[in-house]
Order: C-alpha cells, then structure tokens, then sequence
C-alpha cells in the first residue's frame, strides 16, 4: 500500500474512532469531535469531512471555532496532514497554532516484531472477568505513566466502568510482587485500522523493554481483533525508538493545531 493511500485510509479510521462516545457536531467542511465528560483539550477536536479540500474559507473556519467555543472547548484540530493540502497554512492565517507535528507510525501483522517483557514481568491482556481491582490499577498505573505531577487524580468507579465498556482492549505489565509497571491499549478496529494508544510505564520502571513489550502485545491484539494495521502517534524521539523496536515505521505525519486565543 503507497504511503498516500496509507494516509488516506488512516484519516478516515481515525474520523470513526473518533466518534465514538463523543458528541459529533457538524460544521461543514468540518466535523468536531467533542467529549461529552470532559473539556480537556486532547480530548476534543475536529477534522475535516470526506471529501473537503482548498479552498480553506476563513468563514468555515470561524464557524467551527464558534461551536468549540460554545461548547467551552479549545478550537483543535487533529489531523493527517498529507490529506489536507493548504489546511495548516489557513488555519494559522486564522490564529491557530501548531501544537506539534506528530510521527504517525503503523505496523502491518507481517511487521510485527516480537519484544518479551524482561524477566520478573508479566504481560496481562484484560477480559471480562477481570476484577476491578487490576482494571483500577492499570489505570493508575497509565496515569502515573502520563502525569506531570507527583499523585495525578485519583481513579474513579465511573473510570472502571468506562473502561470496561470501551472497545478494543489493554494489556498491563505486572511485577512478581503485583505491582501494575505500565499498560497499553488498542481502540476498536474501523476500516481495517486500529489505534495503539496509552503505552505508559512508570518512570522508575523504564529502560528496561517494558513499553516495547506493551506496544507489541497491544498490536497483537488489534490484529486478534480483525485489523490489519495497527497505528500509533510517538510524544517524542525516544518513544519512536521504542515503538521501532516492535516493528511500527513511521509513513505519515500527523498535526494538531489549536487556537487559545480569539
């Protein structure tokens, strides 16, 4: 598959996994994605409908601004930027700013490398009958993994409970003395495609090969679960390498933009 219809395929996946849960609101040629419990920036955003393209009317635009903004949202957009011809461009013309250019990486099941977790460590896939206990703390544990402060929010029953009824699936690494190490997740799979997100370890387990191992035993789920590419989106070079190790290559970039201000 060439790279432009990998990225193509991936916009579209991406589009219906992001419905899902979320409140859809339409504002031609865009569609926001907005989640309904929560007003945190990363969790809301909009990407343009199937089949839009240039010119990027700075009307339309202001228009999707005004639906975040009325929804208390951060006017985001999140983005496969090879789709898009023109688009980053008229956005920041209309006060957006590039939150970052992100490594958009995939992996097909024939590029799946295997990566063991490192002696003492467990890899464990969740399942219905997996007690709330080790749901809360991997959980936890992936909060931990992503917070920037010393003790992140406490997890929630209304946390289990959603994560039970999520598609797709998680795996948690687990030490000999039951300590949950990090987790990763896989989202449902749409159009062939599904999303590897979450790979969390705690900063005192690092280095050892435990995200490396997550990430490959989350691909492996998606692909037990009908995918055929398994897609994942690096915070920075280091987790790029890690994700490499697994088998993901990098073949798309992806762009989140917002506007703060106006």
């Amino acid at each position: 598959m060439s790279d432009g219809r990998q990225a193509e395929l991936l916009q579209n996946a991406l589009r219906e996994m992001a419905a899902e849960g979320r409140e859809v609101v339409a504002a031609p040629p865009f569609r926001a994605y907005l989640d309904r419990g929560t007003d945190l920036r990363y969790l809301n955003y909009a990407v343009p409908d199937a089949g839009a393209g240039a010119p990027w009317e700075r009307g339309s635009i202001e228009a999707l601004a005004a639906e975040f903004a009325a929804r208390g949202r951060v006017p985001r957009l999140e983005i496969v930027e090879a789709c898009w011809p023109g688009l980053v461009d008229a956005l920041e013309q209309a006060g957006f700013t590039v939150e970052g250019r992100l490594a958009g990486m995939t992996c097909t099941r024939s590029e799946l490398l295997q990566a063991p977790a490192p002696a003492g460590v467990t890899l464990a896939v969740e399942g219905a009958d997996t007690p709330d206990a080790r749901i809360r703390a991997r959980l936890e544990a992936q909060g931990a993994a992503f917070s920037a402060v010393a003790d992140p929010a406490p997890v929630t029953d209304a946390d289990v409970a959603r994560a039970r009824e999520r598609t797709g699936g998680s795996v948690a690494a687990w030490a000999d003395d039951g300590r949950c190490l990090g987790a990763a997740s896989w989202v449902g799979v749409r159009l062939g495609v599904s999303e590897v997100a979450g790979v969390g370890v705690l900063q005192a387990e690092r280095g050892r090969g435990i995200a490396g191992a997550l990430t490959a035993a989350a691909a492996s789920g998606a692909f037990a679960a009908g995918a055929d590419l398994a897609f994942l989106t690096p915070g920075d070079d280091g987790a790029q390498r890690v994700y490499a190790r697994a088998g993901f290559q990098e073949r798309v970039r992806c762009v989140h933009i917002a506007r703060d201000k106006g």
